[in-house]
């Protein structure tokens, strides 16, 4: 059905696309929007015919090497916003991110990227609908697993960090992709962008999270739907049930020096920022022009006297107005960006803390893990423009530090 849709969409737009291409044939987006499946990124076409939304059918780009799925990025007549599905999960995502960054035909230099999505939701943190902003994302798969039926006595969970003999450990094996860091300034900037008044609600979201109201840590999951400020947890495995909600937040909070707060789950949030690490790399994209936006379609966990296969199956009825406000926030955003962009966005927002990877391979010393491969400088790629200083110290390439 996607292809089918996709096909239709691509004839309907060609004409279109070919009268709107720039003058020099390369589009220079001030944004990005990324999203990873078909309802994320429909939204934002269906929209497009509300009053004074962002037309993201007025040009179609096929971006070679992208998902046969989601081959087109779609952008505003002026090339100002423009819009692509990934495909879900990480190594889809991954791969359409660096076909974006490989495109001879795109300029990223001074574009803000954001990447909107649904998720799941922690109830003691945040509610159905909620829209988030991240400041962190944690790859809490990378584990090994034990079946729970075959525990060692002391373990309250059979996820362990690679690398380690303990659950609770901090650090094991260092593959650079445990945790990104993106410029919280940049976050706080665009949080304001949305407003409370637009976030989407339902009866039934609000019928399903009054289950969580008997418990009072759980108040935030029982309350409406507002704009938060907390961090995601990555995988491709989704999961459910409290044990392994309180098993990937105290991942969370250990990875990021206890300054991450673990709120909802994600499965692609990683995966992009890996890739744009990469590109910043190669000075083809600013890595500090990075955010992470997530809407709550369903909890992590049950509700009193609720089974977790029932939370799996049942609990979603939160979808229709997350999808929705993945749209109130990725194009109030965008919109926000575009009319102060010559005021504040063009020259970029300075980062206040740390941004980066766990390595610090763009330069800078990570406030959390084991990193530092290049001592606070930028890492010196053969060939890279703009790139200086130091080469990557391959002994800490797989560093076991054990805890």
């Amino acid at each position: 059905m996607r292809f089918i849709y996709q096909s239709a969409l691509a004839v309907a737009y060609l004409y279109v696309a070919a009268m709107a291409a720039t003058c020099d044939g390369r589009i220079k987006p001030k944004v990005m929007i990324i999203t990873f499946f078909d309802a994320e990124g429909e939204i934002y076409l269906t929209k497009s015919n509300t009053t004074g939304a962002l037309d993201f059918r007025a040009q179609l780009h096929r971006v070679p090497y992208a998902s046969p799925e989601f081959p087109y990025l779609h952008c505003t007549r002026d090339g100002d916003a423009c819009l692509m599905t990934t495909g879900e999960a990480e190594i889809q995502a991954t791969a359409t991110t660096m076909a974006l960054l490989a495109d001879p035909q795109l300029d990223l230099s001074e574009t803000y990227w954001v990447l909107t999505g649904v998720g799941g939701g922690a109830p003691d943190r945040v509610t159905l609908g909620a829209i988030t902003l991240a400041r962190f994302t944690v790859q809490v798969g990378m584990s090994y697993e034990l079946d729970a039926r075959e525990l060692p006595p002391a373990f309250a969970t059979g996820y362990v960090p690679q690398g380690t003999e303990s659950p609770d450990a901090a650090w094991g094996s260092v593959y650079n992709s445990e945790v990104f860091e993106v410029n919280a300034a940049l976050r706080d900037a665009l949080s304001v962008m949305i407003d409370p008044s637009r976030v989407a609600d339902s009866a039934a979201a609000a019928a399903y999270r009054a289950h969580y109201e008997a418990v009072p840590r759980f108040a935030p999951g029982a309350a409406p739907p507002a704009v938060h400020h907390c961090d995601s947890a990555t995988s491709d495995t989704w999961f459910t049930g409290a044990l392994l909600a309180e098993t990937h937040a105290r991942r969370v909070d250990l990875w990021t020096n206890g300054t991450g707060v673990y709120c909802t789950t994600a499965q692609e949030d990683g995966a992009v920022l890996g890739a744009l690490v990469r590109g910043a790399l190669e000075s083809r994209v600013d890595f500090g022009r990075v955010a992470i936006v997530r809407t709550v379609s369903d909890f992590d966990r049950p509700y009193p006297d609720q089974s977790v296969m029932d939370n799996l199956v049942k609990g979603t009825v939160g979808y229709p107005i997350a999808i929705e406000n993945v749209w109130v926030a990725g194009e109030s955003i965008a919109r926000g960006i575009i009319g102060a962009w010559e005021e504040t966005f063009e020259a970029g927002v300075p980062a206040r803390n740390y941004v980066g990877d766990v390595w610090g391979v763009l330069g800078g010393t990570p406030d959390f893990g084991p990193g530092r491969v290049s001592d606070g400088e930028p890492v010196l790629l053969p060939g890279a423009k703009g790139q200086q200083s130091a080469k990557v110290k391959r002994s800490t390439r797989r560093s076991r530090i054990q805890k």
